[in-house]
């Protein structure tokens, strides 16, 4: 949880603004945690969840990344639709023999 001190006087708007453009540096660490206060603040910001998702894909954290834009696709994020779990997950699987299931 986070420290509510950090929450107050900054909006989700805000919160977002500053891990898209840390996202965008190719700063995802950082990115991920103003993007979660953003989601904290707001917990229906699909863009938010979006972002995070891919700041989580550029980490190789590809559970993460498919929970964010599973997530951010439920909440109506157009750019979301084109990523899904299952191709996420399929592009990175490590133990795949190359049999079909």
């Amino acid at each position: 949880m986070v420290e509510k001190s950090l929450l107050r006087g900054v909006s989700d708007r805000e919160w977002y603004e500053k891990g898209r453009r840390l996202s965008r540096r190719g700063r995802h660490r950082k990115a991920i945690e103003a993007l979660s206060l953003a989601i904290e603040k707001n917990p229906f910001y699909a863009e938010a969840y979006f972002v995070r998702g891919a700041s989580q894909y550029a980490l190789g954290n590809y559970r993460d990344a498919g929970d964010d834009l599973d997530a951010a696709a439920i909440l109506g994020c157009r750019d979301a639709q084109f990523w899904s779990k299952h191709s996420i997950h399929s592009a990175t699987n490590d133990t795949d023999d190359g049999q079909e299931p």
